[in-house]
């Protein structure tokens, strides 16, 4: 017999080893969830954690991404994958997806295709990049040879009002970086002396938003130009950053890049050195 026990604020100090930092550091917020298994010694043998897309949509579908997974115990995955199927359908979610490092995905396959997942190897949205990788692209070496636009700022260099309304302006266009509570997040969640802004006619135009994890990696969590100007905007943004980052963090410090919509995708595959992300296995069913 299993207990499944759902995360929240109250609970998850308790579950931070098993989960790891940078799992557990995200589920405070209000679209990740997580779901546990104990045994009956009260030990932990399972977990998941998910994030849901579209909750408050009323024009799409709303989605779950299983982000994160870990199975030592067959059965109780089993039972927690039961229990999240409850939980799924009663927030009205239409589809399920699982996208999990292939390293340690793979023994994952076969519970997650238990549970119904069609699952297959895929390549990964995230490309990870040491901070001298990214200096010494010929087209960062041709950028710093010019000098920097007064336009183009780290966000500590601008007070909070202009950056929450720049927030708003991206939500009320649909865009939401890496998850839906992008609104909601705290100026201090993002790294402020390496993630940039860009600023047109008194107004930001462009951010390019970082958040430094547990672990010390810089993973992105927004790159977007609101306007016209976003192929001089995003490369002035991104030397901006890689220069902020070489000051205060040093060459091997690691970035984590996620090609999460058409500016950062296009940005990856002409910019970056190694325009792959890592292999991934990945999977989806349907919750109706």
């Amino acid at each position: 017999m299993y207990q499944i026990i759902e995360l929240n604020d109250d609970n998850i100090s308790s579950y931070e080893t098993y989960l790891g930092y940078d799992v557990s550091e995200n589920l405070d917020r209000t679209y990740y969830r997580g779901l546990v298994a104990q045994n009956e010694d009260d030990v932990t043998v399972a977990a998941i954690v998910y994030v849901l897309k579209n909750l408050d949509s009323g024009s799409k579908d709303t989605l779950s991404n299983i982000v994160w997974a870990r199975c030592d115990d067959t059965e109780a995955f089993g039972a927690l994958m039961e229990k999240y199927t409850d939980c799924v359908k009663a927030l009205g979610v239409k589809t399920s997806k699982v996208t999990l490092p292939a390293k340690n995905g793979k023994e994952l396959r076969a519970p997650f295709r238990n549970a119904g997942f069609e699952m297959g190897i895929d390549e990964s949205d995230i490309v990870t990049v040491r901070v001298s990788e990214l200096s010494a692209m010929p087209f960062m070496q041709k950028l710093k040879k010019v000098k920097i636009p007064d336009s183009i700022m780290v966000l500590n260099e601008i007070t909070m009002r202009p950056f929450k309304r720049a927030l708003a302006k991206c939500v009320s266009r649909g865009i939401y970086g890496l998850c839906d509570d992008l609104e909601e997040l705290p100026v201090a969640y993002f790294e402020d002396d390496v993630s940039c802004i860009s600023v047109s006619k008194g107004e930001i135009n462009g951010l390019f938003l970082f958040h430094k994890r547990p672990s010390g990696v810089m993973a992105i969590q927004l790159l977007i130009c609101l306007d016209s100007s976003f192929k001089t905007t995003i490369p002035h943004m991104m030397r901006r950053f890689v220069t902020a980052m070489e000051e205060k963090y040093g060459p091997d410090a690691l970035v984590e890049l996620d090609r999460h919509n058409e500016q950062s995708l296009l940005l990856s595959e002409k910019l970056l050195p190694r325009g792959l992300g890592m292999p991934i296995y990945s999977g989806d069913r349907s919750e109706v």
